[in-house]
């Protein structure tokens, strides 16, 4: 007999959890999803969440297994799947992440939720009080310390009542009767609140925040807060829970897989109508003798756009590239004999419908005209420049980093590129450079680029590439780079003919944007000569200001900065003795430290020093005092500081903390601390004057 049919249910239902969710982790993982906080990814971490905790909760895992379940999928399972077999590694790796990662967040989210059940428990006996006060007004119920009871343990009550009527027999002519009376009223008042309706839903809100937060299970959350005597049906704790938790959502977005916005019902109408557009751009950048079928103005179909007029105009030919797959729109103009209109976007919300977003500049567009169409050829071939790019940094990703990286979304446009991946870490300086030079072989290579138009199963054979949550038709174009081997995707959008004619190719940065995914952006041709050329003004600026050599830059700067460092340091230790000797000699009203009451105070205001400075000063007039307070006080644009201290041994009758409340409402200010140090503000430094001179009055009061 197997271990598995020696376990009772529920551990028998874990491992069924278990090896689906494993088996949902490995491939969701080689398909380049990692676990995150929206969408897909989401979904992915909530999978392999609930599976770890079924692991620990109830087969009693307490080190990680997670990864190794995973692995023993990919065990099984790599020879009708190879992916796997290739991204074993990268899948252990994530698996044992997020495993760790869980672990962590586990921990504090069940201390978190012990801390919601406390707080709960506390209003709610807070509730018990008001409504037993309300029936035994008398006996002084509000006197009751809730926070000293056990809230499990009703008897802790019962020994407060046992205390007062010790401490006072007055109360207790009928002790006995008063007793029972008052603590089944106390339980059946708790009993009450701890069912009520309304009191459990408050606190479900909170604790759907703790498993969106933290992730801390549902079935955990209930059965903790069962043993806690909070008890549901599981069908009514679903309901709500489940609720809560839809509300989060709503407002985070979180867990929600991004779709587009809805379609305008005006572009629906047009799609029911024959409007048609028919793309030419992958050929040519002008095409003549285009008419237009329809206008859009305002939402509604038009029959004529005036001159200064915006609006939507559909051809029935165009060369324009509507924005699809990262690429942005075409820009250009559209024209005839007797109107000029400029397109500043294009777009299809419905696959076959062309909108040019457009202004006409002269005359007046009419449906039923026939126009030129002409695409800005200058940004469209940028645009061709940083696409063919993407797929270029794609694949260089993917040799530098490993085969894990999954195109994570993009952004093509005439003057840049962003690319998103999937990656677990920050990628070093070593590496960027090899994409970078990877990219710019690739470029020098001037290797064709070739474009195929195939079915979908003939270009999935052929080894293409695909993304994941892209919609492709029965015909797609592949778009094949050194001959296929270095690159090949399936790609719908416009390209250079040869790698060569993106001339070059610069990474201008690299960051995190969610877990798990990161972004590069980068930009070619003449963008990055521009770029070089400014980088070549700012070193030769440099070198000029610094008076040296290029090779000895980063010496000279390194030296400069040190030697600031050092003049800094100097200067703050000038104002230091400066403040520290003009306090020595005056105070704030022209004398020593003024003697009150026996106790020495020094008041002064000492610009130039910031609050660092301040401190610093404080400690040193302190230690010469030995015994006394020192008020310190700064004005910096238009805004006062102050910082009071107080020997240790006067600290039981003047408080520095009072000190600055008495005297930062005459700035127009606040602030507060400890006995024996203090700090404050405020805002009109007009009355800084008036406020030291206050203080020697507020501290005599103390020690009067």
């Amino acid at each position: 007999m197997s271990v598995y049919e020696n376990f009772d249910e529920q551990k028998q239902f874990a491992c069924r959890v278990i090896a689906d969710h494993a088996r949902s982790t490995a491939f969701a993982i080689a398909d380049g999803i990692l676990p995150g906080n929206e969408g897909r990814n989401y979904v992915l971490r909530k999978i392999m969440r609930r599976a770890i905790y079924h692991g620990r909760e109830h087969l009693g895992f307490r080190d990680l297994f997670f990864y190794k379940v995973c692995d023993f999928v990919v065990e099984q399972m790599n020879d009708a799947y190879p992916e796997l077999e290739i991204q074993r590694d990268f899948i252990g790796k994530m698996v044992r992440l997020e495993e760790e990662r869980f672990g962590a967040t586990l921990t504090v989210g069940l201390k978190r939720l012990n801390e919601e059940i406390n707080k709960f428990f506390a209003e709610t006996q807070n509730q018990a009080v008001d409504k037993l006060y309300k029936h035994y007004p008398s006996l002084e119920v509000k006197n009751f310390d809730v926070s000293k009871i056990n809230v499990s343990d009703i008897a802790d009550f019962r020994s407060f009542w046992e205390r007062r009527y010790f401490e006072d027999e007055s109360l207790s002519p009928n002790y006995e009767d008063d007793y029972k009376s008052i603590n089944e009223t106390f339980r059946s008042f708790w009993a009450y609140l701890i069912s009520e309706p309304l009191n459990h839903l408050n606190l479900i809100d909170n604790l759907a925040k703790l498993y969106d937060t933290y992730g801390t299970p549902k079935d955990l959350i209930r059965v903790i807060l069962e043993q806690n005597g909070i008890v549901f049906s599981e069908e009514s704790f679903d309901r709500n829970f489940d609720q809560a938790i839809s509300d989060l959502q709503k407002q985070s977005e979180i867990g929600k897989t991004k779709q587009a916005d809805k379609i305008n019902p005006i572009y629906t109408a047009l799609e029911r109508t024959s409007v048609r557009s028919n793309f030419h751009g992958y050929e040519k950048t002008e095409v003549e003798d285009a008419k237009v079928i329809a206008l859009v103005k305002n939402d509604s179909r038009v029959e004529e756009l005036g001159e200064g007029d915006e609006g939507l105009i559909v051809l029935d030919e165009t060369p324009f590239y509507a924005e699809s797959g990262g690429q942005v729109g075409d820009v250009g103009v559209i024209y005839n004999a007797n109107s000029q209109t400029k397109v500043y976007d294009t777009f299809a919300p419905i696959a076959g419908i062309v909108l040019h977003k457009s202004k006409v500049e002269k005359g007046a567009v009419r449906v039923g005209d026939t126009v030129t169409a002409t695409v800005d050829v200058a940004k469209r071939d940028a645009t061709r420049r940083n696409h063919t790019a993407t797929h270029l940094v794609h694949a260089a990703l993917k040799e530098v980093l490993g085969t894990h990286v999954k195109q994570a979304g993009s952004v093509v446009a005439p003057n840049y590129l962003r690319f998103d991946f999937t990656h677990y870490q920050p990628i070093s300086e070593t590496e960027l450079q090899e994409i970078e030079d990877l990219v710019n072989r690739e470029i020098l290579k001037n290797d064709p680029v070739n474009t195929d138009l195939m079915s979908i199963e003939d270009a999935m054979r052929s080894g293409a590439m695909a993304l994941f949550g892209e919609k492709y038709g029965s015909q797609v174009r592949v778009l094949s780079i050194g001959g296929g081997t270095f690159s090949k995707e399936l790609c719908g959008g416009t390209h250079v003919r040869a790698t060569g004619d993106i001339g070059s190719f610069k990474i201008v940065s690299d960051e995190a944007v969610a877990s798990g995914v990161r972004r590069i952006r980068a930009i070619t041709g003449i963008d990055a000569f521009e770029r070089f050329r400014e980088d070549e003004k700012l070193i030769a600026d440099s070198l000029n200001v610094l008076k040296t050599q290029r090779d000895n830059l980063p010496n000279a700067i390194e030296r400069l900065q040190e030697e600031l460092k050092r003049t800094r340091k100097e200067i703050d230790e000038l104002k230091m003795k400066i403040a520290t000797g003009a306090i020595g000699g005056a105070s704030s009203n022209g004398g020593e430290a003024k003697d009150v009451a026996g106790v020495k105070v020094i008041a002064k205001i000492v610009d130039g020093l910031d609050k660092g400075g301040m401190r610093h000063l404080s400690d040193t007039l302190m230690s010469k005092q030995k015994s006394g307070v020192v008020i310190l006080a700064r004005t910096e644009d238009e805004k006062v500081s102050f910082i009071v201290r107080v020997s240790d041994d006067l600290t039981d009758k003047v408080k520095a903390g009072k000190i600055v409340q008495e005297i930062a409402p005459i700035v127009s200010g606040r602030g507060g601390g400890k006995p024996d140090m203090a700090e404050g503000g405020g805002t009109d430094a007009s009355k800084l004057n008036d406020a030291l001179a206050a203080s020697y009055g507020v501290i005599e009061k103390m020690l009067s």
